[in-house]
């Protein structure tokens, strides 16, 4: 590996080690005070807001985000032709998934104001979908300081005005709609340091480039439905069938899983742009970055498990209180799933930059499914500690299905 490369991936893990330290602190800070404000069913309502909202955005990209990004990574004199196409594309499929949301909507049984607040976010969720495509031509240059500032930016407004917010009236509605507003900053501003890597922003809307689209890129959008399947349904399951308490106890036990998963979300964007640009002229030294990367996110992820499993209690303790303390054996299951959870990012960003998707694709399909029917017969029986368990279980078994993958396909 030349020394060049390796300055360039500290510098760019270096801006992104920097956000993800602070945005975690401040968003963190802000569910914090969220959860001894509003109690575990504040922390419940608001967490179904935002991940039913996420899930239904299936529909949004059709994997074209992640395509985009990896063919600029590969041929960067490309970008200034594919953009306007995938642009045209991304802003149809944001706008239809938008009022997909809205139709469901109104068939959810939640109140009517918690109805208001999911279309919300669904509006402003148009926003996030085609900022997105910014963010991956970004990466592809393998400049990440614009997205880090851009999250800090947002996590700074959510924490002192959404935390003020939160404090004067003591309520989730204003809360959010102060979250959703400092969402659209960072998305305006994505958008805005994005465009300097392409000379014009232009938006065409051709269905046959569309359709070609879509044949190259939807193994990506399969993948990227089944992981929503995988990091969303437990959420949403919970709140429908055991209600905004028991959703709340096992979201504060999964945002503390969460604030480790900045490890392997760090490894995944500084190396996939390098390995899709090498693999193909310089396979060995892609080999090298995979087994450094591979070792960093095995040592994290065994250390994550033990830290969690051991300070389990006194973690939900200081930052939830004793309201919480149901979330400790949550906690303690879910403990077991961080090393599975680190290594499957890692293999997923591999497999995918490689030119695997479709195998990939497969695992994810199988393990999703079987994630989304164990949720469902163990949240009935066990609740919070059935999704947990779930989670345990399906991350553990796509983990050794992409270690088999990976072993034939080096």
């Amino acid at each position: 590996m030349s020394e060049s490369l390796k300055l360039r991936l500290i510098k760019n893990a270096g801006w992104l080690f920097g956000a993800e330290v602070i945005s975690k602190i401040l968003a963190y800070g802000v569910i914090v005070v969220l959860s001894r404000t509003l109690g575990p069913e504040g922390l419940g309502q608001y967490s179904f807001i935002f991940y039913y909202v996420g899930l239904l955005g299936i529909f949004s990209d059709f994997g074209v985000g992640y395509y985009f990004m990896r063919e600029v990574a590969r041929n960067k004199e490309g970008a200034n032709e594919l953009l306007p196409e995938v642009l045209g594309f991304k802003i149809v499929l944001a706008v239809l998934n938008f009022l997909i949301i809205v139709g469901i909507t109104f068939f959810l049984p939640k109140p009517a104001w918690m109805k208001v607040l999911i279309i919300l976010a669904g509006a402003e969720a148009i926003l996030t979908w085609v900022s997105t495509l910014f963010v991956g031509l970004m990466y592809a240059y393998e400049i990440t300081k614009y997205e880090a500032i851009a999250r800090i930016i947002e996590r700074l407004w959510a924490f002192f005005v959404g935390g003020a917010v939160l404090y004067f009236y003591r309520a989730l509605s204003p809360f959010v709609i102060a979250l959703l507003t400092g969402y659209g900053i960072r998305e305006l501003l994505r958008i805005r340091w994005g465009a300097k890597f392409v000379r014009k922003i232009r938006v065409q809307f051709r269905r046959r480039e569309w359709i070609f689209l879509l044949k190259k890129s939807y193994p990506f959008w399969l993948i990227g439905l089944f992981t929503l399947i995988y990091y969303r349904t437990d959420m949403v399951m919970l709140s429908l069938m055991r209600g905004d308490y028991e959703t709340g106890i096992y979201r504060a036990a999964y945002t503390l899983i969460e604030i480790s998963l900045f490890v392997p979300n760090i490894v995944v964007s500084t190396t996939m742009p390098t390995t899709a640009r090498l693999w193909e002229r310089d396979k060995n030294t892609v080999r090298i970055l995979f087994k450094r990367s591979l070792q960093v996110v095995t040592g994290f992820g065994v250390l994550a498990f033990l830290g969690y499993y051991i300070f389990a209690r006194l973690g939900i303790i200081i930052l939830f209180g004793e309201e919480f303390l149901v979330s400790v054996s949550v906690l303690k299951i879910l403990a077991f799933a961080t090393p599975f959870m680190f290594l499957n990012s890692l293999f997923a960003s591999f497999l995918n930059a490689i030119g695997e998707e479709l195998a990939f694709t497969k695992i994810t399909g199988l393990t999703a499914l079987l994630n989304f029917v164990l949720n469902y017969f163990l949240i009935l029986s066990h609740g919070a500690k059935g999704a947990a368990m779930a989670t345990v279980v399906s991350q553990g078994i796509a983990c050794m299905l992409n270690v088999v993958l990976y072993i034939t396909k080096r």
